[in-house]
Formats: structure tokens, sequence, C-alpha cells
């Protein structure tokens, strides 16, 4: 099974996944992707970042193959 990897870019800050997951391929990891995006955002609501303060901070995670090629990207 191919290894992705989710990066989670934040302005001009971007946390790099060293490890990585195996799934079965690139529909598994939109899915994996929208599920990591939704986990960052109920983790700021629950620190108690406002709407406005959660909007002007949005990202993207940036899912990559096992040679680190970015695939696509998933705003949030």
């Amino acid at each position: 099974m191919p290894r992705f990897y989710f990066h989670v870019r934040r302005g001009q800050i971007t946390i790099l996944d060293h490890e990585g997951i195996e799934l079965a391929d690139t529909v598994d990891a939109e899915v994996e992707a929208a599920q990591r995006a939704q986990q960052v955002m109920d983790g700021e609501a629950m620190n108690g970042a406002s709407m406005n303060e959660a909007s002007a901070s949005r990202g993207r995670i940036i899912v990559a193959d096992d040679t680190w090629q970015t695939l696509f990207e998933f705003p949030f």
C-alpha cells in the first residue's frame, strides 16, 4: 500500500508529517485530509478561537506521496 503524508500549512508555517500513513489510494487520502482538517478546526474551537480568528487563520492540508511530491491540497 502507498504511504501518504499530511502536512499542515497555516500562513507561512508548515508542520511536516514525517511518519505518514498507508492508505489504499488517493480517494482514501482525500477522506483522511478532510478528517484532519476537521480536527484542526475543532481544536481551534475548543481552544476558544472565535469564528473571525478561525476564518483569518485558514490553512490547508498538503497531501504528499512517498517521494514527498504534493498530490493535492485540501483547504480548510
